[in-house]
């Protein structure tokens, strides 16, 4: 092999990164969008054309215990919201944030038992499919009861309010029995009961032992959806159901599912889906190899969350390995807004996650692994850990051609704040995510360097580095100066 006509490049800017976040295996290299990156890990893309490093998390009170967080929710009273209340469920108690401090209110609960809740008569009803169904006012003084609207109602793992009743599902003896309550008596305060009775009782079978147990119940303004592993029923009323699945995809996490401002997210193994009313649609193509990466046992732990803004849908899945590269603790994020993909990683994996109304602001927390409740996308760092950060560029033909090689002189990288943030390349005759191939570092403001000698057929650029509280940005990269020369092959 000889090389020969050695000609000068033409400049190449690379410096619109609209397209986010696109993974290897979901396009063609030869295809692949000089707008999109393999890696944009720990960065998002809210202004269009630009990488920006996301905020922060903060813990939100103390820490309870080194276990999960099993259940999270905002309970929101219609009063006078003397009694909104943000609840946590950590080992065997449920607990509320009283001021800057995790309250122990109901204990005695099953450890390991996950948590869900819903709202309504101004009461929070707490299911965990082992303990008995309880309400809450909200009001410190007062408990958690399994009186009053809670009288007899079934034990169960979801719950819901569609209809003016409540909903309860995922009972241990009667796993696939969708349970309903009374409406809502006609007196000063209202009340709702219920009927259980295997023969007379207020309930409704989803398709029993078809194989899959109901995973998860939610309501939408048309139907209450009931999920199963690869299957949604909808359930119009106590008097009108789906007979026979009506979609062929499903969920095995019932904190998976999203409500959003266009329709209800939720994850299922073979991608991320929205429904709107319509065929639940995938939108996860962009990302396919981080979806083929979750793994089984992260499938029933995959937790979505609404970030406050409305327009970010982002979705917990674990450790993922990619291509030979491990993320631990990754977050998949979503923009609704312009359809883009990033992901992030954080020091712990988050089980649960809702949004929260403190009294001044709209945010958003989660729950994780190890006892602790965060607020996402606030401060510079996580909770004092720095956040890591990695772009990697799709490969370069820098000239259009793959029979040439390209020897760079001059580029320039456009950002602000990476000052030390480390610039790799690799080529493809390299090993496999070997980019011990220098280009340099970025210094205090967009960095320039000469008489650089980067040299290959295809180019792969990478950035790295961890941040501790600087503003940054990101905007691309211009090749401005150097040569190729045309491979002959004997």
């Amino acid at each position: 092999m000889s090389e020969i006509k050695p000609t000068q490049l033409s400049p190449v800017l690379r410096k619109s990164l609209e397209g986010g976040l696109i993974t290897a295996g979901a396009v063609s290299e030869n295809m692949y969008p000089a707008t999109a990156v393999l890696e944009s890990l720990n960065f998002n893309f809210d202004v269009i054309g630009k990488m920006t490093l996301r905020k922060g998390s903060t813990i939100l009170g103390n820490v309870i215990s080194a276990s999960d967080i099993l259940g999270l929710y905002n309970f929101r009273d219609s009063g006078a919201g003397t009694n909104n209340q943000l609840i946590a469920v950590n080992g065997t108690i449920a607990y509320y944030l009283s001021g800057a401090t995790w309250t122990s209110k109901r204990t005695g609960l099953t450890s390991g038992a996950k948590a869900r809740f819903s709202t309504y008569l101004d009461f929070v009803f707490m299911v965990n499919g082992v303990d008995a169904t309880a309400i809450w006012d909200g009001n410190p003084a007062n408990s958690f009861l399994t009186t009053g609207n809670a009288a007899s109602a079934p034990i169960g793992k979801f719950i819901e309010n569609f209809r003016s009743r409540m909903w309860i599902a995922g009972n241990e003896s009667y796993p696939d029995r969708l349970y309903y309550s009374s409406l809502p008596s006609s007196v000063t305060t209202p009340i709702i009961t219920w009927n259980t009775s295997v023969t007379t009782g207020q309930w409704i079978d989803i398709s029993p032992s078809d194989g899959e147990n109901i995973t998860g119940i939610h309501r939408t303004k048309a139907a209450l959806l009931v999920f199963k592993n690869n299957n949604i029923y909808r359930v119009y009323s106590i008097l009108q159901t789906d007979p026979d699945p009506q979609y062929n995809v499903g969920t095995y996490s019932n904190e998976s599912i999203v409500e959003a401002k266009n329709g209800v997210y939720f994850h299922h193994p073979t991608g991320f889906y929205r429904y709107s009313g319509d065929t639940p649609v995938e939108i996860s193509r962009p990302i396919v190899d981080i979806v083929n990466a979750i793994t089984l046992a992260n499938y029933s732990k995959v937790s979505g969350y609404l970030e406050a803004d409305g327009d970010h849908v982002c979705w917990s899945v674990g450790d993922v390995t990619i291509g030979g590269i491990s993320y631990a603790n990754l977050v998949v994020r979503y923009t609704i807004s312009t359809q883009v993909w990033t992901h992030y990683s954080y020091p712990t994996q988050f089980l649960v996650g809702c949004s929260y109304n403190n009294g001044s602001v709209l945010t958003t927390v989660v729950g994780d692994e190890d006892g602790s409740i965060f607020t996402v996308e606030s401060g510079l760092t996580d909770n004092t850990n720095a956040i890591f950060y990695t772009i990697t560029h799709p490969y370069e033909d820098v000239d259009g051609f793959h029979s040439t090689v390209k020897i760079i002189n001059t580029m320039f990288f456009m950002h602000t704040g990476m000052n030390g943030t480390n610039v790799n390349y690799q080529t493809p005759e390299g090993v496999l995510n070997d980019f011990t191939k220098k280009v340099g570092q970025l210094g205090s403001g967009e960095t320039g360097f000469s008489g650089l000698n980067v040299r290959g057929r295809k180019l792969k650029f990478r950035l790295t580095g961890a941040s501790r509280g600087e503003p940054i940005s990101y905007e691309g990269y211009e090749i401005i100066s150097g040569t190729s020369q045309l491979i002959t092959f004997l």
